[in-house]
């Protein structure tokens, strides 16, 4: 579970600004196909899709459930038992289901994707994607580019479909604009990082009560400082979320990136922020999202992995704040990047067929997209026109039946959802555009198989758990702290980890030389 809350910030990041491109292709034409398709034998089968939502759950899913079967019904024949669980939860309830033998047919990674290989509780969609997900890959080969799919593809098969969505997450400096003004700073004099101990000594000095930096999540506390020195140097950690066994650049060296110049650079640099007062106290330790410090007016600044250039306006409206955003530093594709959320079929399943009949739904149906994320027209929201809507008179996202607007980025096609009153619709044309433009690891495709390794996976993440939170928010001195962190990491088996790592490695150069 921690290892989900360490992985928030950038869900979050992905999933609070969604939205839409313009539909592609003809829903009429695609809809009869599919219908054509699910029902020639007049049979309605029955599958689990358990979803992840940052919203309010409601006790009774009935009504949206009803409206999201009335489509699948129709189009695909396939009958839906649409499961909602709060982010916390979703893991240890999927993991429950997959593990009792209760069905469970299609569900997400949020950052799990190779545990769930190494497990083999994945069914391999190769050979059902040409008859049946056509649409969903067609959207993926355009918006992204023909090589998604190795993102997913193991030893040949091809387990989970990335969401489709503006997948890259360049650092950007989330700031109070109106605090930035008042000190004498404007958003033309922030160029990268090194641009921002000014701004927080004035803002410290001017409102003293006011926090000058903080971290975007909470429990675990997260600075996004890894996310930011894997764009700044390019770092590869190789499908993996502990951060144990990455690549720099391109010479193909595996190495404990917990033992390099570049983090302990980045962690030296937040304990100068830390000392220097820019970071309260109980950063690494505190319950309060930052969010919520700006909100009342005591925070001023955080670091955030946003696609597109909308987010501060959804952030604002969140807040209550002008806040606006200025990237910093670029993103960097990885392949644990882009299968971080990925959509799967369980290796349980009893449907395959079906499952992937709804998953190419799911990422080529805009009623069905919208219906899962917004609810019903009418009560749950109001359609503003053809591609945005808002909340009903005197509603928001807490009183409203039903929304799952917070998840837009980990269903389906972002290219096909609503958008909210007032976002741009252009951000999403740069989204996609920027998914195809942002630089690619030469290690693009690459899956460590953590098999051979799986205890001292689960030992050296007990380690990251321990010390990265302490060290990413300043509290713990690096001096002296890293090198018991490097070597409680080597005592848990980090160094096995490594050389599997870098064998599997060496083993998929020579392979793609061939």
């Amino acid at each position: 579970m921690r290892k989900i809350r360490r992985l928030a910030p950038l869900l979050l990041s992905m999933v609070m600004f969604g939205s839409i491109l313009t539909a592609c292709g003809n829903d009429s034409a695609q809809s009869d196909s599919q219908d054509a398709a699910g029902n020639a034998n007049g049979k309605v089968e029955t599958i689990v899709f358990a979803m992840p939502s940052f919203n309010r759950i409601p006790d009774d899913m009935s009504k949206v459930t009803d409206a999201i079967n009335k489509i699948t019904t129709k189009k695909i024949g396939v009958k839906v038992d649409f499961k909602v669980y709060g982010p916390a939860d979703y893991a240890q309830k999927v993991n429950l289901a997959l593990q009792s033998g209760e069905q469970m047919d299609v569900f997400t990674t949020l950052g799990q994707f190779t545990s769930y290989v190494s497990k083999n509780q994945l069914y391999p969609l190769e050979e059902l994607l040409p008859k049946y997900g056509k649409e969903m890959t067609a959207i993926l080969d355009k918006d992204f580019g023909p090589d998604i799919l190795k993102s997913t593809t193991m030893d040949g098969h091809i387990y989970g479909i990335p969401v489709n969505k503006g997948m890259s997450l360049p650092i950007n400096f989330v700031y109070n604009a109106d605090m930035l003004k008042e000190v004498g700073y404007s958003a033309d004099q922030i160029k990268s990082v090194a641009d921002l101990p000014p701004i927080f000594e004035a803002v410290k000095k001017k409102y003293p009560n006011v926090v000058p930096f903080g971290p975007a999540n909470v429990n675990p506390s997260d600075t996004m400082l890894m996310l930011l020195l894997r764009g700044q140097n390019e770092v590869d950690f190789l499908s993996d979320t502990t951060g144990v066994g990455a690549v720099i650049g391109n010479d193909g060296k595996v190495v404990n990136f917990y033992d390099t110049d570049i983090f302990k650079n980045g962690v030296k640099m937040m304990r100068d922020w830390f000392n220097k007062g820019y970071l309260q106290k109980d950063a690494a330790t505190t319950s309060i999202s930052f969010s919520e410090m700006i909100a009342s007016g005591q925070g001023f600044s955080f670091l955030g992995g946003y696609s597109g250039m909308e987010a501060a306006k959804a952030l604002s409206a969140q807040t209550g704040k002008h806040l606006e955003m200025k990237r910093i530093a670029p993103y960097y594709f990885e392949t644990g990047a882009v299968n971080l959320v990925s959509w799967m079929v369980a290796s349980t399943t009893k449907e395959p067929e079906a499952a992937v009949k709804f998953m190419n739904l799911l990422y080529s149906d805009a009623d069905l997209i919208n219906t899962i994320l917004y609810g019903i027209e009418g009560e749950d929201y109001v359609k503003i026109d053809e591609h945005h809507v808002k909340f009903p008179e005197g509603k928001d996202a807490s009183t409203v039946p039903y929304t799952a607007m917070l998840s837009t980025g980990i269903i389906g096609s972002e290219s096909l959802q609503y958008q909210l009153e007032g976002v741009n619709w252009s951000d999403v044309e740069l989204k996609l555009k920027e998914n195809k433009e942002t630089k690619k690891s030469p290690y693009f495709g690459f899956i460590f198989d953590q098999s051979e390794v799986k205890a001292q996976m689960s030992a050296v993440n007990n380690v990251v758990n321990q010390y990265l939170p302490g060290l990413v928010c300043g509290l713990l001195d690096p001096d002296t702290t890293i090198p018991e962190f490097v070597q409680a990491l080597n005592d848990a088996g980090a160094q096995t980890i490594i050389q599997n790592k870098q064998e599997q490695l060496d083993q998929w150069i020579a392979s793609q030389k061939k």
